[in-house]
């Protein structure tokens, strides 16, 4: 997810985030895709800025060698504290949060990857 200015909104950008008035009416759902008149409403409404889904540009190698980083840099940064079950609960949370993240990133490249080697 990404905050943006409505001003830098692209028309096709995916929203991370319901858009609701300051009185909680529902201007737009997460999952709906921005597009010119939406972007002229905020405007209008004087809305600053939007949150979006961002493109993932890595490659499933790239996700993979990032993931391995993160649990190195995490295992570097805990090795002091190795006999103390509270910090090793921490850890193994924090690894296991980086490797939902790459989970998600690769379920959103690969469909469409595997669509492209289809054609």
């Amino acid at each position: 997810m990404k905050r943006i200015s409505v001003e830098h909104a692209q028309p096709g950008q995916i929203l991370a985030q319901k858009l609701q008035r300051s009185d909680g009416v529902l201007l737009a759902g997460q999952g709906s895709e921005v597009t010119e008149g939406l972007l002229r409403m905020l405007t209008r409404m004087n809305i600053d800025s939007i949150v979006i889904e961002e493109e993932n540009k890595q490659t499933p190698e790239e996700l993979e060698e990032t993931f391995q980083n993160r649990c190195a840099e995490l295992e570097g940064r805990f090795a002091r504290v190795t006999g103390l079950p509270l910090m090793a609960a921490l850890k193994a949370a924090l690894i296991d949060r980086a490797r939902r993240e790459r989970d998600e990133a690769l379920a959103a490249i690969l469909p469409a990857a595997e669509e492209g080697a289809a054609q």
